[in-house]
């Protein structure tokens, strides 16, 4: 049996089109004028799908907004300002560490875009640059809270 012999240049082999070149030019302006009205087709219905969904869905934000404001002002009538105030002893000021944990989980927060190369790939792959600043200007004033609460449970024993 004889074995097709593949030629190394497959464009010595490609079919020859009669097609001049400024038939070619109109074949091509034709499909991207076909593609743009797709695309005009395509973006029109998205756009009205998301007004639609808009719409259904504003009613859920508006009652959300309404119950959230009717608890509150339940919550508020329970246990009015006046007598909370007065039953509660006064806060105890923030411990100097607290102060100074905080200050650090801001800079570190701000400097993170430029530390964020650096960390550990398994962290940057499932941690997003945002999560990881909020997390810092968040976490940082609670351990001092944390510290500060040990220190005084230490000092009661």
């Amino acid at each position: 049996m004889a074995e097709a012999r593949r030629s190394p240049y497959p464009e010595a082999t490609a079919p020859v089109t009669d097609l001049d070149l400024e038939a070619q030019i109109a074949l091509a302006e034709q499909a991207v004028i076909a593609r743009d009205s797709r695309i005009r087709r395509n973006f029109g219905q998205v756009t009205h799908r998301v007004k639609r969904e808009a719409i259904k869905h504003a009613g859920g934000g508006l009652l959300v907004a309404l119950a959230t404001l009717g608890l509150a002002w339940w919550m508020n009538r329970r246990n009015p300002p006046a007598q909370a105030a007065a039953a509660a002893p006064p806060p105890e000021a923030p411990s100097p560490f607290e102060h100074l944990l905080r200050e650090a989980g801001l800079s570190l927060a701000g400097v993170l875009p430029l530390l964020w190369p650096m960390l550990p790939r398994g962290l940057r792959r499932h941690v997003s640059p945002g999560t990881a600043s909020t997390l810092l200007t968040f976490l940082a004033p609670w351990l001092g809270r944390i510290f500060r609460r040990r220190r005084r449970s230490q000092a009661q024993a």
